[in-house]
């Protein structure tokens, strides 16, 4: 937990505070910069142990999970860059648009959360089946596949919309579905390699991101 906090840290100083440092030092006196510096930790503390050098993982498997790690923060980034460059200061507002956003952002967190808990120790950074794994059908997991990677889409785009940054929440819209997209389809495809017919049934079952849709 130390380490994902200290990892945290680091991210969200990289990502929001120098970033406003240089851009708009003003801004460091917002509530809002520091309520996504929250929020931003906050997503760290959901995240399993990351580690892009893991040689054990196929390079598939590191490929998708580096695409969702430069998707996150590069996005996250370019919103920053023009919540301080084009919308400051009214970026800094608290409206009904950022209230709403940060509360489906806080959302979003939140069912990830309750997804990693969910699994426990078989939910890791890099896709693999462990010993004494199943198909896990409980919490979240009733209602959609990937439910983690549903929470952390609305955790994102809905940071970027209160940050103001539109343009952004809308590219971090498409580029982390594309990545979710990529990595479902290695994720499931070792699963049905693993569990067979039960994973089919499951699958029959649940959707993937969208209850009832997809």
């Amino acid at each position: 937990m130390i380490r994902k906090f200290m990892t945290g840290l680091v991210a969200v100083t990289l990502v929001f505070l120098v970033p406003a440092a240089v851009l708009q030092p003003a801004a460091l006196a917002s509530p809002k910069l520091w309520a996504m510096v929250g929020a931003g930790l906050l997503a760290s503390l959901t995240q399993p142990a990351y580690s892009p050098l893991d040689r054990d993982a196929p390079p598939e498997d590191r490929g998708t999970a580096k695409q969702l790690v430069w998707t996150v923060y590069l996005t996250l980034l370019g919103g920053v860059v023009e919540c301080l460059v084009w919308r400051y200061p009214a970026s800094m507002i608290w409206d009904t648009l950022a209230i709403a956003a940060f509360a489906i952002a806080i959302a979003g967190a939140l069912l990830r959360a309750w997804a990693v808990a969910e699994l426990g120790r078989f939910f890791t950074w890099h896709v693999r089946v462990q010993s004494g794994q199943q198909v896990i059908s409980s919490g979240p997991y009733r209602l959609m596949r990937h439910p983690s990677y549903t929470g952390a889409w609305f955790l994102y785009t809905g940071m970027l919309l209160a940050m103001h940054a539109p343009v952004s929440a809308a590219l971090a819209g498409v580029l982390l579905l594309a990545a979710f997209v990529r990595r479902i389809r290695y994720e499931e495809s070792l699963m049905l390699q693993t569990f067979g017919a039960q994973y089919i049934t499951y699958c029959g079952r649940v959707k993937r991101l969208v209850p009832l849709v997809w």
